[in-house]
């Protein structure tokens, strides 16, 4: 979570094994099996083409070209570690381009748009109505940049809040260019009407290098989100995660792994999750992430974060979460860079504050998990033997549905940290409020990246409706 940025995911080979696809193989525009008609609103944010997204959320452009305004392209791109320009980034917000655009942003309501996300079913078998997605900030500015990735970003720098507007609107709907009509171009579309519920995930959720102990002193580049006006009806209070499943009629609690199946992902240790009243709202979610991560943790795929999608390949079982690796320390086959193993052998030095004491681990040891840069706090699990049963000891397989840079590295270090949440019908605009801890001593523009997507799932799938009765 450490890239700055928004991001729209591109369709890849190994996007037909996100969870979206994994009951229709690649055809991504028949949610339904067999004869069954979609209804609701299925968000899927996978496409090959992004070339008429806009992607200006506050004053500075991310590197995917967006048509809004030509005004907007980033030009004399900053050096890493320069501030940034007098009146730019308000929110210090990693933006790396020296041209602002204040007025016309401003003038536009600046805002990332992302075409064609959403597909509003009816379940008679009619072609669904289509969604852009905007995404608004109503605190402060904010930059935007694109990196491809497999679910889409917002950034934010060390040490700031920021609340996000997300509101869906019907595709067709046409902003006035700030070029063509400089007397006319705000622009505000109407929140579409969509009468279903439906999921939002949210995910990679860390922090940074725990300098302290975050008990006691807030995590450097600590992430948390606030989003509010939950589906608190539904049996499980609007919101699942690993060890937290939704009703099981719900196609995604087949791929969560809780304590009714062959092993649990406890998100506990990695996420502080509070319900309730916030920031002036109701029905409300509150999640505080506990545990350091870093870049090459983060995930790509629906695939790379849950679990049993079968013959679809994907990350493994349930099981699998608490099997040992089948490699020691001086034979790991994956490596940091260069030619250095990950997980090798010999000593591994814990911050004073931890309550583990340093160890050094000789060769033939089976460990799952490696120190990783610039984290201060090593998760590193020693196995008593290859492919024993240890919680959370389990790695990624080397398989399809699995990137190549989280393949044979432990599944803690990504699959307990998200979270999705459920809107109740009718809501068709929704705010997320972010906030990154500070970063004392870091980089002015430094900061982290929060994920989210949709499932890619209909509401339900419903039969055809009857052929009408023979004439009499």
């Amino acid at each position: 979570a450490s890239a700055n940025g928004v991001a729209r995911l591109r369709r890849e080979s190994l996007a037909l094994y996100s969870i979206g696809f994994w009951t229709l193989a690649a055809n991504a525009q028949a949610p339904c099996p067999g004869a069954t008609n979609p209804i609701g609103l299925v968000l899927d944010f996978q496409t090959d083409d992004i070339s008429e997204d806009t992607n200006v959320l506050g004053g500075f452009p991310g590197d995917v070209a967006t048509n809004f305004y030509a005004e907007a392209a980033c030009v004399g791109q900053l050096d890493w570690g320069t501030p940034s320009p007098d009146g730019g980034c308000p929110c210090g917000c990693g933006c790396r381009c020296s041209n602002p655009q204040f007025e016309t942003v401003q003038q536009n309501g600046a805002m990332l748009r992302m075409r064609q996300v959403g597909r509003l079913y009816d379940g008679t078998g009619d072609p669904p109505q289509i969604l852009d997605l905007i995404v608004k900030n109503t605190t402060c500015e904010q930059n935007g940049r694109a990196a491809d990735m497999a679910f889409a970003q917002i950034s934010l720098a060390a040490g700031q809040e920021a609340t996000f507007l997300y509101r869906f609107v019907a595709n067709g709907y046409v902003c006035n260019s700030c070029v063509e009509s400089p007397d006319d171009c705000t622009c505000d579309p109407p929140a579409a009407t969509i009468d279903f519920g439906f999921d939002m995930c949210f995910f990679d959720l860390d922090t940074g290098p725990q300098y302290s102990d975050p008990a006691v002193v807030e995590p450097n580049l600590g992430e948390s989100f606030t989003t509010c006006g939950l589906d608190t009806t539904t049996s499980y209070g609007g919101y699942y995660h690993h060890g937290k499943k939704p009703d099981s009629s719900m196609l995604v609690s087949q791929v969560l792994c809780d304590d009714t199946d062959a092993a649990t992902i406890d998100t506990s240790a990695y996420m502080d999750i509070q319900t309730g009243s916030f920031l002036g709202g109701t029905n409300c979610i509150q999640v505080e992430a506990l545990k350091e991560g870093a870049g090459s943790d983060n995930p790509r795929l629906f695939s790379e974060v849950t679990m049993g999608l079968g013959a679809f390949g994907g990350a493994g079982t349930c099981a699998d979460y608490d099997v040992c690796p089948s490699y020691s320390c001086e034979s790991d086959p994956w490596t940091c860079g260069g030619n250095v193993p990950c997980m090798t052998c010999g000593p591994i030095d814990y911050p004073d504050y931890a309550s583990e004491a340093d160890v050094t681990y000789p060769t033939g040891t089976i460990l799952s998990g490696y120190p990783r840069s610039p984290g201060r706090m090593p998760d590193v699990i020693e196995c008593p033997s290859a492919g024993a049963t240890l919680t959370g000891a389990g790695v990624y397989p080397a398989t399809e549905g699995v990137e190549e840079r989280l393949q044979l590295r432990p599944y803690r270090y990504t699959m307990p940290k998200f979270v999705c949440v459920t809107y109740p019908e009718g809501t068709a605009e929704f705010s997320v409020t972010y906030r990154v801890g500070p970063n004392p001593g870091g980089d002015p523009g430094y900061g982290r990246a929060f994920l989210f997507a949709g499932t890619g799932l209909a509401t339900s799938c419903v039969g055809p409706p009857p052929s009408p009765p023979p004439p009499s």
